[in-house]
């Protein structure tokens, strides 16, 4: 299983590191990936509204093993 991982570091702020709340896990790293690129752009969108600069963003996908889960 993979979860999401967001980065976001804004100018004057120290980078914060992100997971979906509630966490949602997936099958494949392919899903994850393209779930964390549009939960990504959508936070970035979000902190530049509240008039945040963005100073860096990555995203990634950590994997779980099945074990942790229960």
């Amino acid at each position: 299983m993979w979860k999401v991982l967001v980065v976001i570091c804004t100018i004057g702020n120290p980078c914060t590191m992100f997971v979906e709340d509630p966490m949602k896990y997936y099958h494949t790293e392919s899903e994850c990936t393209i779930a964390a690129e549009v939960k990504a752009k959508a936070m970035m969108k979000t902190f530049e509204d509240f008039g945040y600069q963005i100073q860096s963003e990555a995203h990634a996908c950590q994997y779980i093993s099945d074990q942790k889960l229960t």
